[in-house]
């Protein structure tokens, strides 16, 4: 079977013509449409009753207990603190982290909630990396019901972040490793019948910040990697049985390295900022209620952020210098 590289080098051959439509076929595709809208709009009606009546009269959150998650990236802030909430919930919990002497020690402190902990050490980016991964945690713990995608690189950790083998890195570690998890872990949750799967993204992935352009691209690729697996869960009849979360998370107060940095941006530095602790909570509870999306703070729901992204760019600029006091944004 030819790969894409293959194919791409071929001469390219341009597809037939299309056929010149009518008046009366324009005319009849329009009808069509108009009909399909309505039906869609008499279908919905008993659907919004039913989230309504959610809305006021939410189900019970689901019991997680006795159920094994891998968090990876977990042994240092946003990770640790998801997997301590999860540990606290009665989970069995999976540390994969590069850094193996937290994610150990991690792992330790987990046990005083009375679950099992283990740790292992293996870069996430790697494809072959996560096949053993896979292997070694299904022979050691089991089959994982809870998957959070937590590892991640974050902006100006680097002096060069325009440097090619930066960017591809920052793109493995934040994209990649996620299709290269869920290909690994989500067989066996369809197999099952249950599982949920997490996925930290970021606020700037609705409204992009111009001087973190590689991170922020890497966020928008994790929220419409998340869209799209929830739409094919969809479609293969999965979607009651594995669930998706996709976080998005604004100003966490994690590594000093950022922290210092975000506090000489004008506009970020007078953003309130949100311990991982408080994140870690947010993040259970949407697992819990089987949330889509979830924003941190929660007060903040992704259709404002849809809304923010989509109202006029002069509008959008205009209120982002407002926040910034009419500031120029420069970065040492």
């Amino acid at each position: 079977m030819s790969n894409s590289v293959d194919i791409h080098s071929k001469p390219y051959a341009a597809a037939s013509p299309l056929e010149p439509r009518s008046q009366l076929e324009m005319f009849l595709v329009a009808l069509r449409l108009l009909l399909d809208l309505v039906l869609c709009f008499l279908k919905s009606i008993p659907l919004w009753v039913e989230i309504v009546v959610e809305l006021f009269s939410p189900p019970p959150p689901k019991n997680i207990s006795g159920q094994t998650a891998l968090v990876t990236g977990g042994a240092n802030g946003i990770g640790k603190a998801i997997a301590t909430e999860l540990a606290k919930e009665g989970c069995n919990v999976v540390i994969v982290d590069l850094d193996q002497t937290n994610g150990e020690r991690t792992a330790q402190e987990l046990k005083r909630y009375n679950v099992q902990s283990v740790a292992y050490k293996f870069d996430v980016a790697d494809y072959d990396q996560v096949r053993e991964l896979h292997r070694l945690v299904k022979r050691d713990v089991g089959p994982v019901d809870i998957l959070v995608n937590n590892a991640g690189i974050l902006p100006f950790m680097s002096p060069n972040e325009k440097n090619p083998s930066e960017i591809r890195r920052m793109m493995e570690v934040n994209v990649l490793s996620g299709f290269w998890t869920v290909e690994q872990f989500l067989p066996s949750m369809i197999r099952r019948r249950r599982g949920h799967i997490v996925a930290i993204a970021s606020a700037s992935s609705y409204t992009p910040v111009g001087w973190m352009k590689s991170y922020v691209t890497s966020k928008y690729a994790v929220r419409g990697y998340m869209e799209a697996l929830d739409e094919e869960l969809y479609l293969i009849g999965q979607t009651d049985l594995v669930k998706t979360t996709t976080v998005f998370p604004f100003v966490i107060n994690t590594r000093k390295q950022l922290m210092d940095k975000f506090d000489h941006m004008p506009g970020v530095s007078t953003m309130p900022k949100f311990s991982p602790e408080e994140t870690a909570v947010t993040i259970l509870e949407a697992i819990k209620a089987n949330k889509r999306k979830v924003v941190v703070p929660k007060v903040v729901r992704a259709w404002h952020l849809s809304f923010y992204e989509h109202i006029p760019i002069k509008i959008r600029r205009m209120f982002d210098l407002t926040i910034m006091k009419g500031r120029p944004l420069v970065l040492d």
